[in-house]
């Protein structure tokens, strides 16, 4: 058996075991992109303005002694309930985490049960109030994210905003994320009707203190582009 089946056995059965080189991959996807290929519904948009990056999730994982990188996934029962999240949580999620082509609850459900359940609650970014349970503290961690590295803000202050007609350079809109959280970052597209690249994730990788740091392996999900080999992708402007 190996040493990280063992590892997510004893997470699975509540036996307390301190993973070793842990890190998390941040993922934000752009709507624009999203709902430009796949039929988006306005009951599922809840608070979204258009005027920011969603979030797509917070993705614990770890390298083993070979520097080889491992998924944790789906590493308890405690399955999602969104009573367990504070109204001004939920406020929150419908304006930075919704589902677009699919129910927002079913999609943080997904999220939660497949990758929160392996988040370390020792690794958050909120103050801890009595009583307040995990899921609470995972969400609320992600949006604290969300906010503290705003990739709208960042392309928008180096020129790079939504255009349907625009092609901007993937190694500009690295440049201008790189040069922000101060380590690297992957992008992932997908194509248009016309078989051109539209930018659809931006994802880049913290350490157990949410410092960005370099990630150990690439991100899976998509077309990797933006890869310095002067990609051009479009970045249009979110409709329903």
């Amino acid at each position: 058996m190996s040493k990280n089946l063992i590892i997510l056995l004893l997470i699975t059965i509540g036996i307390s075991y301190e993973v070793p080189n842990m890190f998390y991959t941040f993922q934000l996807s752009w709507p624009g992109s999203i709902c430009l290929t796949k039929q988006c519904y306005k009951e599922n948009v809840g608070n979204y303005k258009g005027q920011s990056w969603a979030i797509h999730g917070l993705w614990p994982g770890a390298t083993n002694d070979s520097g080889d990188c491992e998924e944790l996934e789906a590493c308890t029962n405690n399955k999602f309930k969104e009573s367990n999240l504070s109204k001004t949580t939920m406020t929150n999620l419908d304006q930075a985490w919704v589902g677009f082509f699919n129910p927002s609850g079913s999609f943080r459900a997904h999220e939660w049960n497949k990758h929160g359940t392996c988040w370390d609650e020792k690794d958050d970014l909120v103050p801890q109030v009595p009583g307040m349970n995990i899921q609470e503290e995972y969400f609320q961690t992600t949006l604290q994210l969300w906010k503290s590295y705003n990739i709208y803000d960042i392309l928008s202050a180096a020129g790079i905003k939504p255009d349907d007609h625009k092609f901007y350079d993937t190694d500009s809109i690295l440049d201008a994320i790189e040069n922000e959280i101060g380590s690297s970052a992957q992008l992932l597209c997908t194509k248009d009707s016309n078989n051109k690249l539209l930018l659809v994730s931006v994802s880049f990788c913290v350490d157990e203190k949410y410092e960005p740091q370099r990630c150990p392996c690439d991100v899976y999900g998509g077309i990797p582009c933006g890869s310095r080999k002067n990609d051009k992708v479009r970045y249009p402007v979110f409709r329903l």
